[in-house]
């Protein structure tokens, strides 16, 4: 079998590694790969016994195999030609992550290039693994440690242990919340959004959160620039930098008051002053052409000619400006003279502008038009 290269022995009964290393792979001087993936096998060859192992084999599958300790796992350092290894679902890599099962074995394994069919080590990821592990086993009694240690220590030296910094951000805050007289201490989630907050702080004060205005002191800022208003509801509170020491203020909003009954009842002004008399309101309802308005001000006709003209219900004014015949003794207005008229909607002629006196009671007549009605 000198011309055999690739060699698939997965999901055999095989138990003994070295029955097969001494009966086949001696015999297959040109063998490059070899897979004992999901076989019993327990144990490796022997160290005296890793002569029959080709020099070519420089791929090994031991994956899903009843390997149970590292000192077998050692023994694949001694594989001549050994540099792309696979091995996984030990039972004895249980009780490592991820991170420390491949820091081990680089560690250990220093002649394996490629492990489980990831990328070539570096020679940075191969020397923070070496540290690691002198680190690891720093506290183990010597007479356990593996003899690995020792190598590695005369290659980097006696490390000193890292100090774990935990640089996470408190989750839970001791603050200070005030509310009129009272003031409660409690530790609140600073992941919690402002709207959440709100309805936390309803069951405290029993203030409700739309009626609610919640302000935040920070213990240094607020010298500086006072108070914030927490405004924006789906806001989180670690954006705020809370820490412990702050508090918060709880404020409610102005009360409206609820107008019952009729509006003129409450006496409601409607409109504007006039820019003209600043002194005179319009009450509510009432207008000028109104019956029901006060005998103060009293009742104004609209009319469409001057007042100092003399009512004549035969003469009508033409657009042509021809005259109707009028009665003996009256003089016929003249075409070419043309009265002055002081066209208004309120029929006052010394107004000069009557909405400027009047403002907005000429506009509440008409729009409030079952007032007149009513009255």
């Amino acid at each position: 079998h000198n011309n055999l290269t690739h060699l698939y022995l997965s999901c055999n009964p095989i138990n003994d590694f070295c029955s097969v290393s001494l009966n086949f792979l001696s015999n297959c001087s040109s063998l490059e790969f070899l897979s004992l993936a999901e076989c019993p096998v327990v144990q490796l060859p022997a160290v005296d016994d890793l002569s029959n192992v080709p020099t070519c084999l420089h791929s090994l599958n031991v994956s899903t195999t009843k390997i149970n300790s590292w000192t077998e796992v050692e023994k694949l350092r001694k594989f001549p030609g050994l540099n792309d290894l696979r091995i996984q679902g030990c039972p004895f890599l249980d009780e490592y992550t991820a991170h420390e099962k491949r820091m081990m074995l680089i560690a250990r394994l220093p002649n394996v290039k490629v492990l489980n069919g990831g990328d070539r080590i570096k020679t940075t990821e191969r020397e923070d693994a070496e540290r690691s592990f002198i680190r690891h086993f720093l506290d183990t009694p010597e007479s356990i440690r593996p003899s690995r240690f020792d190598e590695l220590v005369a290659v980097h030296g006696l490390l000193a242990p890292l100090v774990n910094i935990d640089l996470s951000p408190d989750m839970n805050i001791k603050v200070s919340i005030y509310h009129k007289d009272e003031c409660r201490e409690e530790s609140i989630s600073v992941m919690q959004s402002v709207k959440q907050f709100k309805q936390l702080l309803q069951g405290y004060f029993n203030v409700a959160p739309a009626n609610m205005r919640l302000w935040y002191y920070d213990q240094e800022m607020t010298k500086i620039a006072g108070p914030e208003e927490m405004k924006f509801a789906n806001k989180e509170l670690y954006t705020y930098n809370v820490i412990d020491g702050d508090y918060f203020v709880v404020d409610e909003k102005a009360q409206l008051r609820v107008l019952t009954g009729s509006p003129r009842a409450n006496s409601m002004v409607f409109g504007s002053l006039s820019p003209g008399n600043s002194s005179k309101k319009s009450s509510f309802g009432t207008s000028p052409t109104s019956p029901c308005a006060n005998s103060r001000n009293p009742r104004i006709r609209r009319k469409s000619s001057d007042s100092s003209a003399p009512p004549n219900p035969r003469t009508r004014r033409k657009s042509s400006g021809r005259t109707s015949p009028t009665p003996q003794g009256r003089k016929a207005s003249s075409p070419s003279v043309k009265t002055p008229v002081a066209r208004n909607l309120f029929g006052n002629s010394n107004v000069r502008n009557p909405v400027d006196q009047h403002y907005g009671e000429f506009f509440h007549s008409k729009v409030f038009r079952e007032d007149n009605k009513n009255c």
